[in-house]
């Protein structure tokens, strides 16, 4: 049975969600304040989070920065009241969320979201795990490595999040073939994410900072203008 974690400080919303995501034999912590959430994601680990954007005292941005910063990869997903508009939900995403719902929400549509989610998790767990793939490039300068869902400069983690490493390791497999947005959304998302495509440009660029030894020379993550990213295929191994 699946875990998530409900932080809101909204307890009408907190427990009008948690008894619908119960009936869908989700088990369900909750927290009504971003600390305790914050203690009880470092103490449950949960399979999602879902999080309020604004909390008094430590808001959403607040915890999904220090969550990143420790090195937490649990998929979360921004519950708010800011509304659908686009800058909210690129602003959610760079800070390290991997998708974003606004309230009032459709029961149906967060039960999908939260499930495709956890597939998609289960599903790197199994496939990474029985491929044992560990890939160098450059000398060692950059390591994916599919064991531990993790990209390494000279050893060092990049603290990718899932999605970031799920982005890379999808370009990678795709070594040398110009990957549209539109696929990226669709391969790499899946169906827990319903948005634009600017999407895309927010992750590949949080990706970059991490794993690009020259943010000015980028020799990883290419972009064709007008059709999309791919890793190129002349690299020396």
């Amino acid at each position: 049975m699946a875990k998530i974690l409900i932080i809101d400080d909204d307890r009408a919303v907190v427990d009008s969600t948690a008894d619908m995501l119960k009936s869908f034999e989700f088990n369900v912590i909750t927290a009504t304040d971003g600390k305790k959430g914050f203690e009880l994601a470092d103490l449950e680990r949960p399979d999602v989070i879902i999080l309020d954007w604004m909390m008094p005292g430590y808001s959403g941005m607040q915890f999904i920065k220090d969550y990143r910063d420790q090195g937490y990869k649990t998929p979360v997903l921004f519950l708010t009241g800011k509304g659908d508009l686009s800058q909210y939900q690129v602003e959610a995403l760079r800070a390290g969320a991997d998708d974003y719902v606004s309230k009032p929400y459709e029961p149906m549509i967060l039960v999908e979201k939260l499930r495709a989610m956890i597939r998609r998790t289960e599903y790197s767990n199994k496939s990474h795990g029985a491929e044992g793939n560990r890939h160098e490039y450059c000398g060692g300068e950059l390591i994916i490595d599919g064991d531990v869902m993790q990209a390494f400069k000279h050893e060092e983690s990049c603290d990718l999040t899932n999605r970031e490493f799920q982005l890379l390791q999808y370009l990678e497999q795709n070594m040398g073939r110009v990957c549209s947005r539109s696929e990226l959304l669709k391969q790499v998302w899946k169906f827990d994410f319903l948005g634009d495509e600017r999407t895309v440009d927010v992750t590949i660029k949080r990706t970059r900072q991490k794993i690009e030894p020259d943010q000015k020379n980028f020799k990883y993550i290419l972009t064709r203008r007008g059709f999309g990213y791919f890793f190129p295929n002349d690299l020396d191994q």
